[in-house]
């Protein structure tokens, strides 16, 4: 069974309390009402609670985006120009022979090496001077008045600034990174993308044609050295050569023939057995030859050697040349090592402080915090508006959400509850009142008296009194309403009776009559009213008995007695009417009275053993009600004008 549901079926069994019937119904919708009300927030649930914190929350979302606004107009504007340079992938080198294309590899290692060049200060420098920063005084403002800044600090506060002005960028490993710059001034922005672009590629260049250079003046040096180590060598072997005589082609066939001819004397004279000296000086002759002979073959290899040396040297020599030359073409087709590929413009709108997005983030900052505010207040509001709040703190279900009467006029003056229900039987404020007389009427009538009453003043029993009474008496029936609140008689003022209260002594000594009702000169119907009052110099125990005979008084001479007692919570008299009433109603303020005065009360009550049936939530503003999503029948209340139009 639904909550609805079950709230229908328990209110219908309010009156069965006075016969001491069973309260399985209204206890089983007290647990249910327990149990939504400990129910998480859903998107209901939240959408009602920013409704009910509509104002406030607008309130903190303009005056956040209100600072926001303030604070980003103060904040000096900032502009970013960017510009992109990509490594150059082709070298070009020229040879002595032939132009072709050689490509040199892009490590990663080398292009974050060139990024980190970008990033240092040196290079930073290099970029100041060219752009005259040193001398600009607008870059770095002024020293602190009355301090000297030495021209060493000024150049560091100007480097440091620069490096942070500017940034480098690269996505992923493409050959590309970007240079962002950002400066007060979009001239300037722009000038220091587009120079640190340019910085770099003129030093790339210049450390390409540099290395060339170095590469040139070395080749020329060993050229040189090549080419008298060639020199020196061609004089050696040509001395080599006329000393030894190895330019006479035919000395070697002499020497040969020599050696043959002293060979042969030797053999002659060794056969003859001749003169030993001739022999002796014919082997000397021979050995003699031999010893020419094998030298000039030294020469000769030593002749090669030298050859063989010289060649390696001319070799050497003309690579060298070679290499001098491809070095000496190249300077003139030394490429760039990067080349730029987005030039900065001058941005004509600032980067910061983007206003759009920045007052977008400070709407939703504003929300958020208006929403956690809203949830602190309601967490700490412990206001009672719904019966989903009342019947957990009561223990008891609530009867009736009852509308407030409409002022009237610029000034704004209330309405006599009486005279509006007679000018106005089709408001919501009497359908309510007849909703909850027929709750009494489905009771079966064992209730006949019903005392209303309230935790604090100015809740609303009296006015709760009044309309029910008259509501009742147009219903045909004989009502009484009998005013005990002996302090401000709220119900004899409201039905503009001006007589003191009659002591209850006199009440029950003579014949009970109350006073005829009169509203605009019109007597109502059933409807009398009789203020009594109880305090005298009686006993707790015979004021007892008085309140039992001014029951069984009453029970017989009136289909329903309403009695309108003083605040609980103030006034101890209340408590004392037990033998009195046969059930008693409590009215809450809507949004006025709180779950400690409510729960107080009740607990009041129950230990002066009063029968409660339940609450009445007073005063219920229907158009906040509804706007707010507190839910309940004063939703739907809206719909008895249009209905009775």
């Amino acid at each position: 069974m639904s909550a609805g549901k079950t709230g229908q079926f328990a209110r219908i069994n309010f009156f069965m309390a006075a016969e001491g019937r069973t309260m399985t119904a209204p206890r089983t919708f007290i647990k249910a009402a327990r149990q939504t009300s400990e129910k998480r927030i859903g998107s209901e649930g939240l959408w009602s609670l920013l409704r009910r914190h509509m104002v406030l929350g607008l309130l903190i979302i303009a005056t956040v985006v209100g600072l926001t606004y303030v604070v980003l107009e103060n904040m000096p504007k900032r502009y970013t120009a960017r510009s992109t340079l990509v490594m150059t992938l082709l070298e070009t080198r020229v040879r002595a022979t032939d132009v072709q294309l050689e490509s040199f590899e892009m490590t990663r290692t080398f292009i974050e090496t060139q990024m980190d060049v970008l990033r240092s200060s040196d290079f930073a420098t290099e970029v100041a001077v060219t752009l005259e920063l040193f001398d600009d005084p607008d870059f770095v403002g002024p020293p602190e008045l009355g301090t000297f800044e030495a021209p060493e600090i000024r150049r560091e506060r100007v480097v440091d600034k620069l490096l942070k002005s500017y940034d480098i960028f690269r996505d992923g490993e493409s050959l590309a990174f970007g240079i962002v710059a950002v400066s007060e001034n979009p001239e300037m922005a722009a000038a220091i993308a587009n120079q640190v672009a340019d910085t770099f590629i003129v030093i790339s260049m210049l450390q390409r044609r540099q290395v060339i250079e170095q590469s040139i003046a070395f080749l020329r040096d060993r050229v040189q050295q090549l080419g008298e180590n060639l020199s020196q060598s061609e004089l050696e072997l040509a001395d080599f050569i006329r000393d030894n005589d190895l330019d006479d082609e035919r000395l070697v066939d002499r020497l040969r023939a020599d050696l043959e001819r002293a060979s042969a004397v030797v053999d002659i004279l060794s056969a003859q057995q001749g003169d030993s000296e001739e022999l002796a000086e014919a082997r000397r002759q021979l050995e003699q030859a031999e010893e020419t002979l094998h030298e000039h073959t030294r020469s000769e290899l030593s002749l090669m050697r030298m050859e063989r040396s010289m060649e390696l040297q001319r070799a050497r020599y003309q690579t060298s040349i070679e290499k001098l030359n491809e070095f000496e073409s190249q300077l003139q087709f030394t490429g760039e090592g990067a080349r730029q590929v987005s030039v900065a413009r001058v941005p004509v709108e600032p980067s910061w402080p983007n206003v759009p997005v920045a007052l977008v983030v400070s709407a939703v900052v504003g929300f958020s915090l208006a929403f956690v505010i809203a949830l602190l207040m309601e967490g700490m509001n412990n206001r009672l508006w719904t019966e989903d709040q009342t019947v957990p703190v009561s223990g008891v279900p609530n009867l009736c959400y009852l509308p407030r009467i409409k002022r009237r006029g610029l000034l704004q003056r209330q309405h006599a509850p009486l005279w509006f229900l007679l000018a106005n039987p089709y408001s919501a404020f009497s359908e309510a009142l007849r909703g909850l007389l027929t709750l009494w009427f489905n009771s079966g009538e064992s209730a006949k008296l019903i005392m209303v009453t309230s935790g604090l003043p100015d809740e609303g029993k009296s006015t709760l009194t009044v309309s029910l009474a008259l509501t009742a008496a147009r219903e045909g029936m004989r009502v009484l309403v009998l005013d005990l609140d002996a302090h401000r008689q709220g119900a004899s003022k409201l039905m503009d009776l001006h007589k003191s209260p009659v002591p209850i002594t006199e009440v029950l000594s003579g014949e009970l009559r109350g006073e005829p009702v009169v509203v605009d000169g019109r007597e109502i119907a059933g409807l009398e009213i009789l203020p009594v009052r109880t305090r005298a110099h009686t006993s707790p125990q015979h004021l007892k008995q008085l309140l039992n005979r001014l029951n069984t008084k009453l029970r017989y001479r009136y289909d329903l007695v309403l009695v309108d007692a003083p605040p609980v919570l103030i006034i101890d008299d209340a408590c004392r009417f037990g033998p009195l009433v046969d059930a008693t109603v409590v009215v809450v303020r809507w949004g006025e009275t709180t779950q400690e005065a409510l729960s107080d009360t009740m607990e009041r009550l129950e230990e002066n053993g009063m029968n409660v049936l339940g609450t009445v939530i007073n005063q219920v503003d229907l158009r906040k009600h509804r706007r707010h999503g507190y839910g309940g029948n004063p939703q739907y209340y809206h719909y008895a004008a249009k209905y009775y139009r």
